[in-house]
């Protein structure tokens, strides 16, 4: 069925000759970028909810805000190449 389309770009209510590209554009980086973020904060979280319990000593304090600072710069890397790639989609007014 997939193959019996016709050939003309279809006009949409304003009249443009070809269609827009929707919104929603499947972009991974968006998800990395949000899990990224996620990751840092269940990090930080987490550290914090057992040094207050006095179950983790304070080198180990060091190394998870370390690795929730890693999270985060990985989360802003991500976000900048979704804008990148969304731009490109959208033609650089986005």
């Amino acid at each position: 069925m997939a193959g019996n389309l016709p050939e003309q770009p279809r006009r949409d209510q304003a009249g443009a000759d070809t269609p827009r590209p929707s919104y929603y554009v499947r972009n991974p980086w968006r998800n990395v970028g949000a899990g990224a973020f996620a990751g840092a904060s269940t990090v930080l979280t987490v550290t914090t909810l057992f040094y207050a319990l006095g179950r983790i000593p304070l080198a180990l304090v060091g190394l998870s805000l370390l690795v929730a600072a890693l999270a985060f710069g990985f989360g802003m890397y991500a976000r900048r190449r979704a804008a990148r790639i969304d731009a490109s989609i959208f033609g650089g007014d986005r």
